[in-house]
């Protein structure tokens, strides 16, 4: 994960979608987390990560396709609003964040398809189409993902409309 506020989309003035997450912290770091209210928890801003494989987990843990853990963590820059950014598990100070995920899930993918656009669109202004095209593409893959998920089918069990996997029809 860029950990570092030099690198992080949004520090650097970009705009960047966030998620809102109910935060506890103690010592000015996070100490509980949760997607519902909670006791003594805050509503916060917390950013998504910026590298595509936090960006393409967080996807596939809202649309149903991995059962990880979603965490939160601080991005490290200094003083007491010090940023805070989804991550997976092992991140240094990560805290879980509790609570179902079903009532974001749609949220949450909605916005790891947008960071993943603002990924695109920064390549196609520094002048690297191939770099944003790839973005592109791993966008129109969240959403995809995301409408199987809707549907109710399996991403797995379907490729392009047509039965997979042994299935017969």
């Amino acid at each position: 994960m860029a950990r570092d506020e030099i690198g992080h989309p949004a520090l650097t003035g970009g705009p960047w979608p966030v998620i809102g997450v109910r935060v506890r912290r103690e010592d000015s770091s996070p100490r509980a987390a949760s997607w519902q209210p909670a006791p003594h928890a805050v509503l916060e801003d917390v950013l998504l990560p910026c590298t595509w494989p936090e960006l393409e987990r967080l996807a596939q843990i809202a649309t149903g396709l991995a059962r990880a853990r979603v965490y939160v963590t601080d991005l490290g820059a200094a003083g007491s609003d010090r940023p805070l950014v989804l991550c997976l598990r092992g991140a240094p100070g990560a805290v879980q964040v509790q609570g179902r995920l079903t009532p974001i899930a749609e949220t949450l993918t909605a916005r790891t398809r947008a960071a993943t656009l603002s990924v695109a669109a920064v390549h196609r202004e520094a002048g690297r189409p191939q770099q944003a095209q790839l973005w592109r593409a791993r966008a129109r893959q969240i959403l995809k993902d995301g409408r199987a998920a809707r549907r109710g089918r399996s991403v797995r069990a379907t490729s392009a409309g047509l039965p997979t996997l042994g299935q017969r029809p």
